[in-house]
């Protein structure tokens, strides 16, 4: 078993990463690609995430929206990936990009509309960022003493430059560009690194770290409180009473209050079917 995993350590993750960028790109017909073929190989839908298609939660990060937006990408991957891959061994490599990606999805299905479809890298290669600040601040005796080199410093400049740009262009996810930040940051920060004799409470902030990951995913699978959740399953029962109990209870999660109208729930009933109908004209296209 330890042979396995020593070859399995020797595997080009950042290569094989990049060359599926390149193989999903072709597949999707990247430039001209439509929505349909996007929504057809995986492209990020919190609607569709807690609709039985759970894996869109990775799937999206090897996905691009046009030739521009995989080369940048493919650019910062083959930039950062070699040097770091080096460093933490491949399996971490492939765990740390995955584990970013991952992060970056659950902002996005928490933060973003339901009905907003995001694809592409970013999330995970923010999440890389986020890994190399963090084993650089494990390699220093003060939690912020790598802040005297150079090299930390243009990480630090490169990601806000980044999300920066992402603020102003309103086509860039910079929810997944946060979320897979912290969630490499952490990951990195917590199982990368060795522990010190003084890091005590390190089996308690690991521990914390996976259950709120998990949690986190468990709750984007299955939403059972948020109002896009709660209007799908109202349109799933044919008991009137249970219905109506769904839509009211999707239009106070919708309005963030308990204070309804009994014209409310209707009004969300017809904003929900135009979207229906919206997102099926979406994958048509």
């Amino acid at each position: 078993m330890k042979d396995v995993l020593q070859q399995a350590d020797e595997i080009p993750v950042t290569l094989l990463v990049a060359i599926a960028y390149v193989t999903m790109a072709f597949l999707t017909n990247t430039g001209e690609s439509s929505n349909a073929q996007l929504h057809q190989h995986g492209w990020l839908l919190a609607t569709l995430v807690c609709d039985g298609e759970p894996w869109r939660l990775l799937t999206y990060a090897f996905l691009h929206g046009g030739w521009l937006h995989l080369g940048f990408n493919t650019y910062i991957l083959l930039s950062f990936g070699p040097s770091l891959e080096r460093s933490i061994g491949s399996l971490k490599m492939a765990a740390l990009y995955l584990i970013s990606a991952l992060g970056g999805a659950l902002a996005v299905c928490f933060y973003n509309h339901p009905v907003q479809p995001v694809v592409g890298g970013s999330g995970a290669l923010f999440g890389m960022f986020g890994a190399i600040v963090a084993l650089q601040m494990r390699q220093t005796r003060s939690t912020l003493g790598f802040l005297d080199y150079d090299g930390p410093k243009r990480i630090l400049t490169l990601i806000g430059i980044n999300l920066l740009i992402g603020a102003v262009i309103e086509m860039i996810s910079n929810t997944a560009h946060v979320g897979g930040l912290v969630t490499g940051f952490a990951f990195a920060f917590l199982f990368m690194t060795g522990v010190r004799a003084t890091d005590k409470r390190m089996l308690a902030w690991r521990v914390a770290f996976v259950a709120l990951l998990t949690s986190l995913l468990l709750y984007t699978i299955y939403p059972v409180a948020r109002w896009d959740w709660l209007w799908r399953e109202a349109q799933a029962t044919s008991e009137v009473t249970r219905r109506d109990q769904l839509l009211r209870a999707a239009t106070q999660s919708y309005r963030d209050t308990t204070k309804i109208t009994t014209l409310d729930p209707r009004v969300l009933q017809a904003q929900m079917e135009s979207i229906a109908r919206e997102i099926d004209e979406l994958n048509k296209r």
